[in-house]
This record gives C-alpha cells, sequence and structure tokens, in this order.
C-alpha cells in the first residue's frame, strides 16, 4: 500500500481517538508503516517528503472544495498523531523523513501546521489531574 494510501485509510482510527483505543490504532499503523520507513534508508528522505506531498496535492485537487478542506484537515491529523511518532520510533531516516515532510506541509499549508511529537507525548495528553489526582478512567475500567 501507497504511504498516501494508507495516511487516508488511517482516517478511521481518528474516530477512535482516546486514552483506550489510540494505543491500539497507532501499533496497527506503525506496522503498515514499518516497510515504508525500512525502505527510506535507499532514498532521499527529503525527495520521499516531496513525493507524498505530491501525490496527496493529486488527491485533494480531485476532490470538490469543501471534501479537500476536509481530508486535508484530517491527514493532517494522521501525519501529527500517528505518521511523525511512528517515524520517530523507527529509524534516524524515519525521523529524518518525518521532519522534511513536516517542514514541507508547513511551508505549503501555513494555516494548517502542525508539529511533530512522540507516542508518549500524545498519551501523556490524555492525563487528566486535579489539584495533583489523576482523573482518567479507562473506560474498561468503568
Amino acid at each position: 500500500m501507497d504511504l498516501s494510501e494508507l495516511i487516508t485509510s488511517a482516517h478511521a482510527y481518528l474516530g477512535q481517538f482516546d486514552y483506550d483505543h489510540y494505543p491500539v490504532c497507532f501499533q496497527a499503523f506503525e506496522e503498515q508503516c514499518a516497510p515504508f520507513f525500512t525502505s527510506l534508508g535507499e532514498h532521499d528522505v527529503h525527495e520521499a517528503a516531496a513525493g507524498l506531498l505530491e501525490r496527496l496535492d493529486k488527491k485533494y485537487e480531485s476532490l470538490p472544495r469543501r471534501e479537500r478542506k476536509e481530508t486535508l484537515f484530517r491527514d493532517r491529523q494522521v501525519l501529527a498523531l500517528f505518521l511523525s511518532p511512528a517515524a520517530a520510533r523507527s529509524s534516524e531516516s524515519a525521523r529524518a523523513f518525518a521532519d522534511a515532510l513536516r517542514e514541507q506541509w508547513n511551508r505549503k499549508y501555513p494555516r494548517t501546521q502542525y508539529l511533530g511529537g512522540s507516542f508518549e507525548q500524545i498519551l501523556k495528553g490524555f492525563d487528566a489531574n486535579l489539584l495533583g489526582l489523576p482523573l482518567r478512567k479507562s473506560a474498561k475500567r468503568r
């Protein structure tokens, strides 16, 4: 599966973005990206990032305006919540690819920029504390 298709198929994970489901969805996405990340050592990461951005642009151009905006927003979420953290855990070349992609994306779409983060940072974002006491309860433990 092409990485642009993988990003599109990961839109389904966004509906399950919570403390209980994110780790499972992330692991599935990470496994699907592994072949691409291992192949990056052979390619220039900036060219690979530009190629992915070009394929995503072609997809956006074929969509109606309203759908284009929504797809762009969802793709940005997948890049920030799944692709960048998966690349950071994979290899140095994968991390460089994710950084190059983020820089190129932010330059091309300045109104829809995103930051790179790690899986641990994102998972920690689900923590809720009141006066230092954890409030998070897993849906599985309720």
